[in-house]
């Protein structure tokens, strides 16, 4: 009897363990709730994930844009700052400068577009990580949604930029 059950425990392991790719309908997608047994819950999962890589694909692009944004009113917020700045120093002038410095980067770190570029951060990394366990279930319908809703995203998002600079598949 104990022979029995020590092959069953392991039969069931190597299901749940699958690491190399493979096809099939029969998934559990990040949450025991997201359960999947016929071709119709495989069909609507694949265009959900693609929808899901699309939606991070474009809170990158968001992002960047935001950070781009806000990046270009600091400076000219800076340039407005240095005229204040004279090639005569004394200690009232300097300690004018160190005022409006901690005044100035204190507001920018506590300001409403800090916390919200903070909150659209924290929503990418979660995001990127569902996608990587989703990719990491190993079925190659999955994983061809990811890299189909990454490309799709893209497409949506990024045409009108320039360069690349953001190289990073997950940030």
């Amino acid at each position: 009897m104990p022979f029995s059950r020590s092959i069953s425990v392991i039969i069931i392991v190597e299901h749940f363990l699958q690491m190399s790719f493979h096809g099939g309908v029969a998934e559990t997608i990040l949450f025991e709730k997201w359960r999947i047994n016929n071709t119709q819950g495989m069909i609507g999962s694949v265009i959900g994930v693609i929808l899901l890589t699309a939606l991070y694909e474009g809170l990158k692009s968001y992002r960047e844009y935001l950070f781009t944004h806000t990046t270009f009113l600091r400076k000219n917020q800076q340039k407005k700052s240095r005229k204040y700045v004279n090639s005569n120093y004394d200690f009232r002038k300097v300690l004018t400068i160190f005022y409006y410095v901690v005044y100035y980067y204190s507001a920018l770190l506590f300001s409403g577009v800090h916390f919200f570029q903070t909150f659209l951060h924290v929503i990418q990394v979660v995001l990127g990580y569902f996608l990587m366990f989703i990719f990491m279930t190993y079925n190659y319908w999955l994983c061809i949604a990811v890299g189909t809703g990454t490309a799709l995203g893209y497409w949506l998002f990024q045409w009108e930029k320039a360069n690349n600079e953001n190289t990073d598949c997950c940030m």
